[in-house]
């Protein structure tokens, strides 16, 4: 009997449920290298960083493993997959590498001065260290989405540096020497570079202001857009032109 009833009568137990002396069905079996083992799942929060996650959770079964160790306690990691993450995000760094390295060689190929193709090439990297400084004020890490924004971002990085010698070098050609040169090349093409640089900042900077699941995905990817882009045009109307004004033409 589990119980009465207002009226003193009993309630059995066969009265609200039913019993079998008997096993519970195997359902899942865990085994590792054909051992049987216990499982244990570790999912991270979706605002969390997966690798740091998997990092301390390395750290910490080294230490419970160093703490019961008088009875031999084991953990083997059947799965990671921050593993795919890091051999992504080292492709991506890669690729980065030889997309710098591609447009080095495209711009000699087109502009036929070393000069201009040196002038465009520390642009790049400018642009770049400077925006690893602003993903640092807003807490991004080095992962998937703002390296693949990185990669996207190198060709953009080179146009407001491309336009702003061409028009430095056509007004050379006009007789003026090249402090003057790079002041007015600057001085007439800025409201041109401007706006074609702001036309990338407006398609990019909505996505970052989304909500839910695509802003967890998309925002570090679009704000590093914007950030490489920006600085991208700071550095074509101050780097660019004092480099232009401060070295000889060296042609091939």
């Amino acid at each position: 009997m589990v119980a009465s009833t207002p009226q003193g009568g009993p309630v059995y137990l066969k009265d609200v449920a039913e019993v079998q002396d008997t096993k519970k069905e195997v359902k899942l079996i865990n085994r590792i290298d054909l051992l049987n083992s216990i499982g244990l799942s570790i999912q991270k929060q979706s605002d969390a960083n997966a690798v740091a996650v998997s990092e301390l959770v390395h750290k910490e079964l080294a230490k419970l493993e160093h703490l019961y160790s008088n009875i031999d306690l084991k953990f083997t990691i059947a799965r990671d997959s921050t593993e795919y993450t890091l051999d992504a995000a080292d492709a991506v760094i890669h690729d980065l590498i030889l997309a710098i390295i591609l447009v080095a060689a495209i711009m000699l190929l087109f502009l036929h001065s070393i000069r201009n193709s040196i002038i465009v090439m520390v642009a790049i990297p400018l642009s770049l260290i400077a925006t690893f400084i602003g993903m640092s004020l807003f807490g991004f890490t080095l992962n998937l989405m703002s390296l693949l924004g990185l990669s996207l971002v190198v060709g953009i990085l080179v146009d407001d540096a491309i336009v702003v010698i061409e028009n430095i070098y056509r007004h050379m050609e006009m007789g003026k020497d090249k402090i003057q040169a790079a002041y007015d090349g600057v001085k007439e093409i800025g409201f041109t570079v401007t706006s074609i640089t702001m036309v990338i900042v407006v398609v990019f900077l909505p996505i970052a202001l989304t909500t839910g699941i695509i802003s967890n995905i998309m925002r570090q990817f679009s704000i590093v857009i914007v950030i490489a882009t920006l600085l991208s045009l700071l550095v074509s109307f101050t780097m660019v032109p004092f480099l232009y004004s401060r070295f000889e033409n060296w042609s091939d």
